[in-house]
């Protein structure tokens, strides 16, 4: 989940967001990833520039021709460009800084472009030799390609296309007209490549599925899909770890829910909690974080607020649990409260245990008060915490 890949930022230029996209109905989330699965490292990157360079320099040595010594210069240039592109992409990455996609994407085309008019000139030649290189080289190719680009199938044709076009291209004009029967296998070809790079793309998709799931299953509520304890602490790291952004922690615990369970059941109890977390979720901001916490304990986050303002949240949040009657089914309307302390940081303290006690002991208070109230945490006095101790 944390890997630099999937931080790459989707190409701006709508061709190449097109060529990247995945071509098949999927969550946001799976297609980031698959994004970052485009990504190869500066090694592969070398792996392929030395298997085009073999037979650049093969050719130079036995044609001694300007055409072969121009694709060795540009080869290496082209070769350094990709590299260092792939090193800055992926520092940027792993910053969540903005990467330089449609540059690399570029730099892979353009090389795959470069390598398909190297095959074309050694399939004119004539060579015996050079054309076996240049078949050798071009299908070393397709492999690789394949394997690193199978997340954006229209991307990864495009590759195999500027490679393998230019070789057939050329065997056809080579004079050997057995040659020919090369583009009578290139249809064939595409089809048998794009239909591996399918079947590649599925098991992908199929397996980020399946940890996009487990990781949620991991990090939510099963009963009303809010966030649990693991993931409010993820979630909380994540956004005020590295920053000092000042928030509100709440704590909220419903009034009068268990003679509810002990009436009408469990599962009438069940529908009350559901319906609860839905009115929260209604009442909340869009970078609001709500969890529940088990029971009937809720915890509610609110970035960018002032103590002021927490007040009056907590009021808002009372009203849109309590204002109106919950239906159960065969039972008629039935009517819950909700108690709520909170903790401001960073007037209270910072994000932490710290803050999570206090929080929760202004809802202690709020309890103790009356229910159906909101507290904000105040630091006890020396003088009373002494005669408390004794």
């Amino acid at each position: 989940m944390s890997d630099a890949r999937y931080s790459f930022t989707v190409p701006a230029w709508p061709v190449l967001r097109w060529l990247t996209d995945p071509g098949r109905r999927i969550a946001p989330r799976i297609a980031q990833k698959l994004l970052g699965e485009i990504f190869a490292s500066p090694r592969a990157a070398i792996a392929g520039v030395l298997n085009g360079l073999i037979l650049n320099v093969t050719a130079l040595c036995m044609h001694l021709g300007k055409v072969f010594a121009m694709f060795v210069v540009i080869d290496v240039a082209l070769a350094a460009l990709r590299i260092a592109v792939v090193r800055r992409a992926v520092a940027a990455a792993a910053r969540n800084q903005p990467t330089p996609t449609e540059l690399y994407l570029l730099t892979a085309m353009s090389w795959c472009a470069l390598e398909g008019a190297m095959a074309f000139a050694a399939m004119r030649t004539g060579s015996l030799a050079l054309q076996l290189l240049a078949a050798t080289t071009v299908m070393g190719l397709v492999g690789p390609i394949c394997a690193r680009n199978y997340a954006a199938p229209r991307y990864a044709m495009t590759l195999v296309a500027l490679c393998c076009v230019p070789f057939v291209a050329g065997g056809a004009l080579s004079g050997n007209h057995w040659l020919l029967i090369l583009v009578l296998q290139t249809p064939v070809f595409f089809f048998g490549v794009a239909t591996i790079i399918r079947r590649f793309q599925g098991m992908a998709v199929a397996t980020l599925q399946a940890e996009q799931e487990s990781y949620d299953r991991a990090r939510h509520d099963g009963l009303t899909g809010l966030l649990n304890r693991s993931g409010l602490m993820e979630a909380l790291g994540s956004r005020y770890a590295a920053n000092a952004t000042p928030f509100v922690l709440f704590y909220l615990d419903l009034d009068g829910f268990k003679p509810i369970n002990d009436s009408f059941g469990h599962a009438a109890g069940d529908r009350i909690l559901r319906a609860v977390a839905d009115r929260m979720r209604s009442s909340l901001r869009p970078d609001d974080i709500v969890s529940r916490l088990g029971g009937d304990e809720f915890v509610i986050v609110a970035p960018d607020m002032t103590p002021a303002q927490g007040e009056a949240y907590a009021g808002r949040v009372i009203r849109s649990v309590t204002d109106e009657p919950y239906m159960l089914e065969g039972s008629g309307r039935v009517r819950i409260g909700i108690s709520v302390g909170f903790a401001c940081s960073p007037e209270d303290g910072a994000a932490g245990d710290d803050l999570h006690r206090k929080a929760d002991a202004a809802l202690y208070e709020a309890k103790a008060a009356g229910r159906g109230i909101q507290r904000r945490f105040i630091e006890a006095p020396v003088a009373s915490r002494e005669v408390a101790a004794s």
